[in-house]
């Protein structure tokens, strides 16, 4: 019998193919694992058809500009709200870091008509800050089908009586660019959904108020806590922050070439310089300004999905210089990171988590209790799947009921954290 002499080569190339084929199948259990990992939200966003209905109420009606923070301009009910509770999509004015008007969207619940009445003083108001969910117009969680979906805790907040905000953020949704991660301009628009949350009379709502937030919404309660003077009507009692974004020197030192730091790097690579004339993207990336653009506009699991299987193929990280080594950036992420609180405030952190590093927050409550805050921290275990605001929300209803009850609250400065804090 004749040896086929082409065999060998042939064998190989059938080998190579279906070793090709392996690491095909792989990098998609790789990617759906990671989409399943980085779950920060479980936002759904509309069709296309949808979103060009919901369209005109986002638009802002004329003299907007001429309207003092926190006048709603729009609201409609929406359906679905947990616990037989009301609900609006809202638009309402609010204010860039600069202090220059703006437009926000959000969401407004309040309890049922069959929940007793509000009290004289008013309800209490939480104000919910949400999450990375992607810059384009159809992640704004307003916009999706499942508008309670994304208000970690809601149903319990409702029942007992609560008035629940839930602010976009100024520019997502709405026109112009989301000033992302940008405390000052996150904290006008949480504090400016309550004053819109007073202008609808069913809400019954009053001044008293806490903040609640997860991951860059948890940076944004911080810095909303701190911001108080801003708005020195509501009577801010207390915040909870689930994986906050706290730290942002720490964690961008530390996940900058990550497949995490480079969504984070699509958002702000378009916020930081729109706020900041002395940072230049070019300075950290060479990435085109209309790839990080077109990255930055996806929602969350089509992002991660994109640079995944951009990772696959030999893509380089978003960012190719650590910005933490460029002095405008670091200093731009130095100003972003909230002071050590003054009022009581409840730090929830998962011990796995693999965007906002557990380290991170030991080290934003080492800071804290130096600076003699009355701060809470709350490890929870192997939680590594980004959902930190979903595992901490029944134990943050307990606390939000303490503080509103006037009851003290411990702190657990000197107690030694399950997680050593991170330095840069």
């Amino acid at each position: 019998m004749r040896t086929d002499p082409d065999l060998p080569r042939r064998r190989h190339r059938f080998e190579s193919y279906l070793l090709g084929l392996g690491v095909t199948i792989l990098a998609v259990i790789v990617i759906v694992a990671v989409v399943g990992a980085v779950n920060i939200s479980d936002t759904v966003t509309t069709t296309d058809s949808q979103q060009k209905a919901l369209a005109p109420f986002y638009v802002a009606p004329s003299g907007w500009q001429a309207k003092a923070p926190g006048t709603l301009l729009r609201s409609e009910a929406v359906s679905g709200v947990p616990s037989g509770g009301l609900g609006w999509r809202v638009l309402y004015v609010t204010q860039k870091a600069d202090g220059s008007p703006a437009v926000s969207s959000g969401l407004i619940f309040a309890p049922g008509p069959q929940s007793p009445a509000a009290p004289l003083t008013g309800r209490y108001v939480v104000a919910w800050a949400h999450p990375t969910v992607g810059m384009g117009d159809a992640c704004a969680p307003s916009r999706t089908p499942d508008v309670e979906s994304d208000v970690q805790g809601l149903a319990n907040f409702l029942s007992a009586g609560w008035v629940v905000t839930a602010t976009d953020y100024a520019g997502l949704g709405t026109a112009g660019t989301e000033e992302y991660l940008v405390g000052l301009s996150e904290a006008h628009d949480i504090l400016n959904s309550v004053r819109a949350a007073q202008q609808i009379p069913e809400t019954g709502a009053g001044t008293t108020m806490a903040v609640w937030g997860h991951s860059q919404g948890g940076q944004a309660a911080l810095w909303a806590a701190d911001q108080r003077s801003y708005a020195p009507e509501l009577n801010v009692i207390a915040v909870a922050a689930a994986a906050p974004a706290a730290q942002l020197p720490i964690l961008i030192d530390h996940q900058w070439s990550t497949l995490g730091g480079s969504l984070i790097a699509s958002e702000v690579l378009l916020s930081f310089p729109a706020v900041y004339p002395s940072v230049a993207a070019s300075e950290v990336s060479t990435t085109s300004s209309e790839r990080v653009r077109e990255l930055s506009n996806k929602c969350l699991h089509a992002a991660l999905i994109d640079l995944a299987v951009s990772n696959l193929f030999g893509a380089k990280p978003l960012l190719t210089t650590n910005p933490m080594t460029v002095r405008a950036w670091k200093a731009a992420f130095d100003a972003n990171t909230p002071p050590a609180p003054s009022i009581p405030t409840l730090i929830a952190q998962g011990t796995a988590d693999p965007l906002v590093l557990p380290g991170s927050n030991a080290a934003y409550l080492q800071e804290a209790c130096a600076a003699s805050s009355p701060i809470q921290g709350m490890f929870i275990g192997d939680l590594g799947r980004m959902k930190a605001g979903a595992a901490s929300a029944p134990a943050v209803f307990t606390w939000l009921q303490q503080r509103f009850a006037g009851v003290p609250m411990t702190s657990t400065c000197g107690t030694i954290p399950p997680v050593a804090p991170l330095a840069p």
